[in-house]
């Protein structure tokens, strides 16, 4: 991520320097959000002579951040094409009366480039935070702020503070949500991408996932529907009260019963964060009554419940902290985490204790592991902003940390609103009186907030065209019509037509806190556009948290307060307050949402109304509801800021996981960048439109869906490689890899498990596990892993076969199946000889019975497999194993031999052709058996009386094996085979019968038998004429006589001694009558 080049004009700092530093700080961040992201938040567009300025507001509607990508610009063609869409021109910050004042640039030498590193908007409270734990040995701070106080920028920077130390080279920054992710990687990286080798970015689910292996749900309300469902199929006697408030008890369970259940001798602290905290192996019913104020019926329901739970599909990511935590004290975790320098931990309102435990015992551990070198710990959240089932309490929480890290935590809080018009700012501030109702333990520690955005104060005393009253948003009370009160069928075109009308322009919601707009929208079966678009702009609470929007409406605000109100005087049972303490919650999060104008949904004269003391508000206005749709109708955009606005929603949608509702407004987007020909903003659509597939696909990967992330990454290489965008295909790239370790974790895990049943013995179930892995790869094509996954299968699969081939059954459909499946496997490995063997064997058993007797011809069928069987295998010089299959069916046909005489030779020219190959341990007593037989049979002289040419090859084959080579060739010369015949003389020594049958068949006599043969015949006749030679000549004779006679003895048994072909070489047994031995 490398961000985006940021130039500014030199006259910048000159015209900036006099105004408030609320201003100027704003501008600043808006210039790090361009530098990062290439865009900001809220942007208003220029007209006439301006046409194409950006301008981003940073004090009310009088002072904006002016800036134009430079593609976009004049100065477009005179710049490096390469560079230019990636370029930002930042021009000053001007009020809304200088316009039209035009902007005459000449030369990007009226710029200079500024590096995001050198760009600080912090205010002095955020800096406070890292310089405090840049400067300390061990360091641990807590991090308080309502909404829009800038708790994630002073962690942002915090990172960079604490890299600027030499001994700081590795920070752990956990996020608890993958928006929040994206959003610290693309900052961080965007200012230095270095710090991509230094900074581990992870959500907690994450870590939790690659410490156990173990799904996770991502958001924990996406079970919620499902844990609704599984509450109606359960009898009220089992749930009582508990089943009026499905919600709650979900957060019960979760947050304060599983999510602070720890592992058996974990050491938990001795303070009150012990008082409700509960090993795996104890039944703290009390306890847990007691911590909570529930009646024993009430807990014990509860906690009855949980254990029920506890192996059951939901709150998995309480069960994987539980594992994590585990994993962690028995110090396994990944190399990574366990040399961490820093741990910055955001939005920790949202982690349950067992979660927060987790990650103070990766930094205890890593405390343990180098206890001289600095450690800093960073969390940050806002108690009041608890939506997630977590049960957070920062008391809780800081006597955690404190207990675990041996030190107490440095606390900062930050109680200035520096995002919210002043007005709406007060209406957040007023709905914290909400709290005030509740009994006091179930109230938020954190205090309220003052609202300090001076800069209108300031420039009213300047007496600068500004007024502070404009800074303030409007809030308007719209009662809805008659119709639309109810659930009846009038209700739905009501809210179908409002629906219509907030999705026309960006930058609007409805917040339902009723939570029926949505399903009446959206019936059961497939989407239509309008169904589609309520998606777009309606949402629950729970998913609205942590967006922004210009105009929000909330519908069901009283609804809910009076019916919080009502729990809140409810004595019997403390359960009606946590939904209380929820449903408050809640209401919080819906009002804080607006940056510009808030529209409740109310009658004048609701309770809510004047519990938030909106009378005495400024901006405060009431509208009829057809005055309110014709103020959103008429509502005027430019096309640039509805460009912009959508892409800003199309993130929110594509964080809510509203896929094809963020891929329409995105659509939509492109289209009007497209119609004004803005090629920044067209290449912005483009990349989101590829991020929307790889996001898509994350989420997948994170629930184990492979194979659908792999098919959504496809989908975005596609649309990368045709944006031609080298940063843009690198992070294609390197989430299909993300995908390939994932699939190739699970082919592991497989291979793993089929190894173990093999090692027990159940090559069968080994082999069928194997077969699982090869579902995993039809995911993805790798070949490497593909290769793993074929040769664990022909391992087992040929050990299945083996056993097949060995059983008592009748098996022959099975082993025709499994090893024309094993002939495709290694095919498709290019194993030619294994795919011929596997061949061999499918053919053996679908053409010849498997434990059923044989006919002769069939046994000679077989044979020839075992032959067809060795001609494959005997180049390769394989261990015995390769040839078990080939030397069972060598016994299969020996046991079916019987009085086949005929056959006898056949078989023991194949035996001896397996014993030459591999060890063959019972060829003599096999060969002895046969020919007993022969003799029972054919008498005792049947090697020389029989007529049978295939008897006598028989006799001829044993004769030789017998080592009598000369009645072997005697028997080859009665059948003709002269050359055998000539071959078995020569290995008897009778080399002159040798010669003479070769002579006499007129085949080429090798050089050495005819030597040796006229050697012979003269050495004759020198005994019959020695006598006359001399003493000398015979002396000289007889040394080189035994020179020869040593030579010849050498030879005989070195290694490059001559040898006639052996009867155990492999001829077909298909024309037994003109093999060559």
């Amino acid at each position: 991520m490398s961000g985006y080049r940021l130039l500014k004009h030199r006259q910048y700092e000159p015209l900036a320097k006099d105004l408030p530093e609320t201003i100027r700080k704003k501008a600043l961040w808006a210039q790090v959000l361009l530098g990062t992201r290439g865009r900001t938040p809220n942007v208003k567009s220029t007209s006439g002579y301006n046409a194409r300025w950006r301008r981003t507001p940073v004090q009310g509607y009088h002072y904006y951040l002016w800036w134009i990508p430079l593609s976009e610009s004049e100065l477009a063609a005179t710049s490096n094409g390469g560079q230019r869409g990636q370029t930002i021109l930042v021009y000053g910050i001007r009020h809304h009366d200088e316009t039209d004042d035009p902007i005459n640039l000449i030369s990007l030498d009226e710029f200079e480039e500024v590096p995001l590193l050198s760009m600080d908007p912090r205010y002095d409270e955020q800096q406070e935070v890292g310089r405090q734990l840049a400067s300390r040995q061990i360091s641990l701070a807590t991090v308080k702020g309502l909404p829009g106080s800038g708790k994630t920028i002073s962690l942002f920077y915090l990172v960079r503070d604490l890299l600027g130390r030499t001994d700081t080279q590795n920070v752990l920054y956990v996020t608890y949500t993958s928006r929040l992710k994206r959003a610290a990687r693309e900052f961080l990286f965007a200012h230095d991408p270095e710090l991509e080798r230094k900074v581990k970015v992870r959500t907690l689910t994450e870590i939790e996932k690659e410490l156990t292996g173990l799904p996770v749900h991502v958001d924990p309300f996406g079970e919620l529907a499902d844990f609704e469902r599984f509450l109606e199929t359960q009898s009220p006697q089992t749930l009582r009260t508990w089943k009026r408030y499905p919600a709650t008890l979900y957060t019960e369970l979760r947050a304060h019963i599983l999510g602070r259940t720890f592992p058996v001798g974990y050491q938990l602290p001795a303070s009150r964060t012990a008082e409700a905290t509960f090993t795996t192996n104890q039944v703290a019913v009390d306890a847990y009554g007691s911590a909570r104020g529930l009646s024993r019926e009430e807990a014990d329901l509860a906690w009855r419940l949980a254990e029920r739970l506890r192996t059951d599909r939901f709150f998995l990511d309480q069960k994987a902290a539980l594992a994590a935590l585990d994993k962690v004290r028995q110090g396994k975790p990944p190399a990574w985490l366990r040399n961490i320098d820093a741990l910055i931990v955001d939005e920790v309102q949202d982690l349950t204790l067992l979660q927060i435990a987790l990650l103070a015992e990766v930094a205890r551990m890593r405390l343990r592991s180098r206890p001289d070198q600095p450690l800093a710990v960073a969390v940050a959240g806002d108690e009041s902003q608890i939506v997630q089932p977590s049960g957070f309490d920062w008391g809780t929480t800081k006597d955690l940390l404190r207990e675990v890290l041996g030190a107490n935590p440095t606390e900062f809080e930050f109680r200035h609103q520096r995002r919210s018009p002043r007005n709406l700012a007060r209406l957040i501030d007023n709905s914290w009186n909400f709290y005030g109702n509740l009994p006091k333990p179930l109230r938020p520690s954190a205090n309220r907030q003052s609202f300090v955005d001076d800069a209108g104060v300031e420039l009213s005393r300047a007496k600068t065209p500004s007024a502070q009253e404009d800074d303030n948003g409007r809030m308007l009370i719209c009662a809805l019509p008659p119709q639309a009160a109810g659930n009846g069928e009038g209700a739905l075109p009501v809210w179908r037509e409002l629906v219509e009308v907030l999705a026309a322009l960006p930058g609007r919601a409805l917040i339902d806190l009723s939570e029926r707009v949505l399903p009446a929208l959206a019936p059961a079966g497939p989407a239509s556009e309008a169904e589609n678009k309520a998606g777009e702009v309606v949402f629950l609470a729970r998913e609205i948290k942590g967006l922004e929007r210009s105009t929000v409406l909330v519908h069901g605000l009283n609804d809910t307060y009076m019916r919080a109100m009502r729990l809140v005087e409810d004595r019997t049972t403390n359960i009606a307050h946590f939904e209380a303490r929820r449903l408050i919650d809640e209401m919080r999060v819906a009002l804080s949402r607006s940056t510009d104008k808030l529209v409740i949904l109310e009658a004048p004269d609701a309770p809510v109304l004047k519990a938030l003391e909106l009378p005495d508000l400024e901006g405060y206005y009431t509208i009829s509801w057809d005055g309110l749709l014709e103020l959103l109708r008429t509502e005027e955009m430019s096309e640039i800021e509805v460009v912009e606005g959508y892409l800003d929603e199309v993130d929110d949608l594509l964080e809510r996981g509203r896929w094809e509702q963020a891929r329409q407004r995105n659509r939509r987007a492109k289209e009007f960048a497209m119609h004004i020909g803005d090629r920044a903003l067209l290449r912005e659509a483009e990349e989101q439109y590829i991020q929307s597939y790889l996001q898509e696909a994350e989420s997948l990967l994170s629930r184990d869906r492979l194979r659908e992330a792999y098919q959504l990454n496809r989908r975005a290489y596609t649309l990368a490689e045709a944006h031609a965008d080298p940063a843009v295909l690198d992070e294609v790239d390197e989430q299909r890899s993300a995908v390939r370790e994932a699939v190739a974790r699970k082919v592991n895990a497989v291979l793993a498990q089929a190894a173990s049943l093999a090692g027990r013995g159940d090559v069968e179930q080994a082999y069928q596990t194997v077969g699982n892995a090869g579902e995993l790869l039809a995911i993805m094509h790798d070949a490497s892993l593909q290769a793993t996954v074929d040769e664990a299968a022909v391992a087992y699969g040929w050990l299945l076969g083996l056993r097949l081939v060995k059983g008592d059954a009748d098996n022959a459909a099975r082993l025709v199946f499994l090893f024309t499946e094993l002939g495709e496997v290694m095919a498709r490995q290019q194993d030619r000889v294994g795919t011929e063997l596997a061949r061999v064997v499918a053919e053996r058993y679908r053409t010849l019975p498997h434990h059923t007797p044989l006919t002769p011809t069939q046994i000679g069928q077989l044979l020839e497999a075992v032959t067809a069987y060795l001609e494959r295998l005997g180049p390769l010089e394989l261990e015995h194993d390769a040839y078990a299959i080939a030397e069972q069916w060598l016994e299969e046909a020996f046991l079916q031999l019987g009085n086949e005489i005929q056959l006898y030779y056949n078989w023991a020219l194949v035996a001896q052709g397996l014993a030459s190959v591999t060890d063959y341990p019972v060829l003599d007593e096999r060969l002895w058996d046969l020919e007993n037989r022969a003799a029972l049979i054919a008498g005792d002289n049947w090697h020389t009386d029989s007529r049978d040419e295939r008897v006598l090859r028989f006799a001829a084959l044993i004769a030789a094996y017998n080592e009598e080579a000369a009645k072997a060739s005697h028997i080859w010369e009665q059948l003709g085979e002269i050359q055998l015949a000539a071959d078995k003389a020569r290995a008897a020594g009778d080399v002159e019968r040798a010669y003479n049958l070769l002579r006499q068949s007129g085949a080429p006599i090798p050089e050495e038998l005819s030597i040796a043969v006229k050697l012979l015949r003269l050495a004759d006749q020198l005994q019959s004429k020695h006598a006359r030679l001399t003493a000398a000549e015979r002396r000289a004779l007889a040394e080189t006589m035994d020179a020869l006679a040593a030579i010849l003895a050498a030879g005989q048994t070195g290694d490059n001694a001559a040898t006639p072909p052996a009867d155990d070489s492999l001829p077909s047994v298909e024309d037994s009558s003109s093999e060559s031995a």
